[in-house]
């Protein structure tokens, strides 16, 4: 995945690594890494982005409104920079009410006089299963491009971002902080709630149109947002491989016990369940990017999943 183990072997250069180059030399599996969300709001704003976009006067404001619903944050690039803020667009997934999950709902509006009322109408049109004004069917390819949050994430993501702004299907957004910035660059698809990691833009256009098998794409997969921690996302990785892209469209849901986890759906009207055994695994020495790596430092755990096996 590009930087061979023997740039670490410098003292020099360990003490400036970039953690996504350490990643890259250690072949650090992303899987697992997604983390878990009921939902996304992308509002359009200027930069330069503080290191904490909840810390902006928009994430202040929202905050009483996403925390409660677990709703992530997400600032973008202004797709018209010249645009007055009150015509900036808001973008809103959310998860629909129910059990499984095979995407977001997405609804569309403006900033308007109030950003606060215009995320509260949207929350609320999309906690009513009726059909909305705001709803606006489309994917959104969130490229993380955060260089004041990690510097992986502005070298890496923003090139990726400039190559890949014409995959066919996908809207392209610079985006703020999405977590794990060690496997930069990183994108995330929306409504599918898929979330990838080393990514160049042949691998935005192959998720985006799905245009080879999955096993081929596979050990860039951090796992699905709609799915329930990092042993799920780990046991989803396999069932994909097995199952193909098709197992992105069908409300799945997944539980983890001990170390045990299973995944099921319905289909032809019977419940299909997948389980296996998931355990950690290797722990790769991950110290702060740019930092050298140090006894006490931190370290990333990977995911080892064994047993595979449909129950039904």
């Amino acid at each position: 995945m590009g930087t061979s183990a023997g740039t670490l072997d410098s003292p020099d250069a360990d003490a400036k690594i970039r953690c996504s180059d350490r990643s890259r030399a250690a072949a650090l599996s992303p899987i697992g890494t997604a983390g878990t969300q009921d939902g996304f709001v992308l509002v359009e704003m200027p930069l330069p982005w503080p290191r904490d976009v909840g810390r902006t006067p928009e994430g202040v404001a929202l905050a009483p409104l996403l925390a409660p619903r677990r709703h992530r944050l997400q600032a973008v690039v202004p797709a018209d920079p010249a645009a007055p803020p009150q015509e900036r667009g808001v973008i809103l997934h959310s998860r629909p009410p129910g059990p499984g999950f095979n995407g977001y709902r997405r609804l569309r509006g403006r900033v308007g006089a109030s950003l606060t009322a215009t995320v509260a109408a949207l929350l609320e049109a999309a906690a009513d299963p009726a059909p909305s004004e705001f709803d606006a069917p489309g994917v959104d390819v969130l490229v993380c491009t955060h260089g004041t949050r990690d510097s992986c994430c502005g070298r890496r993501g923003a090139a990726l971002a400039v190559r890949a702004a014409d995959v066919p299907g996908a809207e392209v957004r610079r985006t703020s902080h999405l977590g794990g910035h060690r496997f930069a660059p990183t994108f995330l698809v929306l409504p599918q709630g898929t979330a990838w990691g080393y990514a160049d833009p042949e691998l935005v256009t192959k998720v985006v149109r799905r245009e080879v098998p999955f096993g081929e794409v596979a050990e860039h997969y951090r796992g699905c947002t709609g799915l329930d921690g990092p042993q799920v996302q780990a046991l989803e990785l396999e069932v994909l491989r097995k199952v193909g892209w098709s197992l992105l469209d069908v409300p799945r849901t997944g539980t983890f016990d001990g170390t045990w986890a299973d995944l099921s759906w319905r289909e032809d009207g019977q419940t299909v369940i997948w389980a296996a055994d998931v355990r950690a695994g290797r722990a790769v020495p991950m110290p702060r990017c740019m930092e050298p790596a140090t006894p006490d430092g931190g370290s990333e755990t990977e995911w080892d999943v064994t047993a595979v096996y449909r129950c039904q």
